[in-house]
């Protein structure tokens, strides 16, 4: 059997199913890497047994891969031959019980309430008018809402309810789920649209993207938003390493040391399971501990 064409089936069917860009990169990536190390030995997938995948594994560590990434590679391998398992291109399938390193515990990095203020003020100061409203928009709607990147870069004005406060949002697997947007959000945005010359209630005829490149009139890339911030965390003063995905994390740790239960965080993060939020439960236990050790007379 053909890798290649193996590999493009199982792409194509991940594209049907709404798997996002980067989920099909990352797949095609450690999958075509698979397919190296098979062709290096002389083997094909018809002959992949789990000594096989093990000596792969065994490689990849020589590398000094990072646990996550180790881990990430294993997934792919079984989500691979699981699919070709259901398309009967295998009988058996040798990655059933393939072992992979534990995932590594990790806090996630949040910005205190100084922070995330004093980035606020500092992604408005660039030249263009326009561009510091769109900046100050786009940021207090992810710190209100705590938006993925690529989730916001496919937002259209008429996603945002402004009557409601809230925002239609299409996350992973293509699920859509509705979140709270806070006043400071909306009327940054609203400050926003009136700067491009548009308002809430413009009529037209197609989507309008939310936020857009002010020179080539298309969607704010992830890569854009990424220099955004890390522009904005060097004028505001911010050390530490900033990222759009570490305004999320800030608001997730925000709205729980405020008193958010762990559920409804889960639902507006758009998290499948509720262990994958319980991360930023270890966060707030940290700050709590911190405060009784320096309240309780006999801590």
């Amino acid at each position: 059997m053909d890798f290649d064409l193996l590999l493009a089936g199982f792409l194509k069917t991940l594209r049907e199913r709404h798997a996002s860009a980067a989920t099909v990169r990352a797949y095609n990536s450690d999958l075509t890497a698979f397919g190296g190390y098979l062709k290096e030995r002389g083997t094909g997938v018809e002959s992949v047994d789990r000594g096989v995948l093990r000596g792969y594994l065994a490689k990849l560590r020589s590398t000094d891969l990072k646990n996550a990434s180790l881990i990430r590679k294993g997934a792919s391998l079984r989500t691979f031959f699981k699919h070709l398992i259901v398309t009967e291109k295998l009988k058996d399938n040798p990655a059933i019980h393939l072992a992979t390193p534990r995932r590594e515990f990790k806090i996630p990095n949040f910005l205190s309430e100084k922070e995330i203020a004093d980035i606020i003020v500092a992604i408005c100061l660039v030249p263009s008018p326009l561009a510091g409203a769109r900046n100050r928009a786009w940021i207090e709607l992810v710190y209100s809402s705590g938006l993925r990147v690529a989730e916001t870069e496919g937002l259209n004005v008429e996603d945002i309810d402004f009557w409601n406060g809230t925002v239609r949002v299409v996350g992973k697997g293509n699920k859509e789920r509705i979140v709270p947007v806070g006043n400071a959000a909306l009327k940054a945005i609203k400050d926003y649209l009136k700067a491009r010359g548009e308002s809430i209630a413009s009529p037209a005829s197609h989507a309008r993207p939310l936020f857009t490149n002010l020179k080539l009139k298309t969607r704010l890339t992830s890569r854009a938003m990424h220099m955004i911030i890390l522009d904005a965390a060097r004028k505001a003063g911010v050390t530490r390493r900033v990222s759009p995905h570490v305004v999320r994390h800030t608001f997730a740790t925000h709205l729980l040391n405020a008193g958010c239960d762990l559920r409804s965080v889960q639902e507006m993060l758009g998290h499948k399971n509720l262990a994958t939020t319980q991360i930023y439960a270890h966060v707030t236990t940290e700050r709590l501990r911190k405060v009784y050790e320096k309240a309780h007379p006999r801590a």
